[in-house]
């Protein structure tokens, strides 16, 4: 029989991961983190959770001392087996497993891509970003190349992995935030603009831009080629919360299909077997939405930051 499911959420104000059983929606883990934890991801070789701790306080626009850790979790416990000092790097945020390396964009060293050697997290160098605030990172699907969303650069760095170097800037002129690649396509928040762009990514050529009804943030993109974005709510306040929405867009017609309300700081997003996960890091929810109806189907109670999402 196969095992049930569980939606694993970073929250970065509660210093926490929670672990939820997809089908009773009941939470199953709660684990402790060093503050604050931001990003996370799944090794499916290995069968470990590897969460990204960014800063002790705050967020990329305001916060305090980085961080420098990335908390390592036994899903099949719930367990911290370890936690990797990645010094002198600090600021870790988003980050992928590429074969048998960890990458992880990094805001330390003027901005770069951090590259560790699993499974023992041997440093084995950076690659430079150009630029400060590299935050977002998205692999190309043969994991070949690498983009990072800057969001105080009018550009997105694009990465050659193999080789370890910078290859490109893909114009970007108001920053960026979230990306992600599928296909031969590259989908670009833009971080000025109520705009997704759309790169080609064999040549790194803008090929088209969707207009959307608010600045998006975190871009998903569902198994069918539809793209779903998150757009905060007028203001970033956690006293006062504007209720954010999602977005879901057919980036070949270029144009949105649905708009969904979500809870407050819709900060994470991902999918399963026809499902939208909506983390909401203001009011610590999680929003589940039905990709077939564009209908709220419920919501779970997370921890204070609900931020990255996973579904495991």
């Amino acid at each position: 029989m196969e095992a049930n499911k569980t939606i694993v959420s970073a929250n970065q104000l509660a210093h926490t991961v929670t672990a939820v059983d997809v089908s009773s929606r009941e939470r199953i883990a709660t684990i402790p983190t060093p503050p604050e934890p931001h990003m996370l991801v799944f090794d499916a070789q290995r069968q470990l959770l590897y969460v990204a701790i960014t800063y002790r306080d705050g967020i990329y626009d305001a916060h305090g001392d980085r961080s420098h850790e990335i908390v390592v979790i036994d899903p099949k416990n719930w367990a911290v087996v370890r936690v990797v000092d990645i010094s002198p790097y600090e600021g870790p945020h988003d980050l992928a497993v590429v074969g048998d390396q960890l990458v992880v964009a990094c805001e330390s060293h003027g901005g770069c891509l951090l590259l560790l050697d699993l499974p023992d997290f041997r440093i084995w160098g950076h690659i430079p970003a150009g630029t400060v605030g590299p935050h977002w990172l998205a692999i190309t699907p043969d994991g070949g190349k690498a983009y990072t969303g800057n969001k105080e650069a009018p550009f997105v760095s694009a990465y050659d992995l193999a080789s370890g170097t910078m290859t490109g800037k893909l114009p970007m002129l108001g920053g960026s935030e979230d990306l992600e690649a599928v296909g031969d396509r590259l989908y670009v928040s833009d971080r000025s603009e109520k705009l997704l762009r759309v790169f080609d990514t064999s040549t790194d050529n803008l090929i088209s831009q969707v207009p959307l009804p608010r600045r998006p943030h975190r871009v998903h993109v569902l198994p069918n080629g539809h793209v779903v974005t998150s757009h905060f709510g007028d203001s970033w306040d956690f006293e006062h919360p504007d209720p954010g929405s999602v977005s879901i867009i057919d980036p070949d017609a270029g144009t949105v299909l649905q708009n969904i309300g979500a809870g407050a700081g819709p900060l994470g997003i991902t999918s399963d077997e026809g499902i939208l996960y909506v983390n909401n890091a203001m009011d610590a929810t999680t929003t589940v939405i039905d990709t077939r109806t564009y209908e709220v189907t419920g919501t779970i109670e997370m921890d204070a930051g609900a931020h990255e999402i996973v579904v495991i």
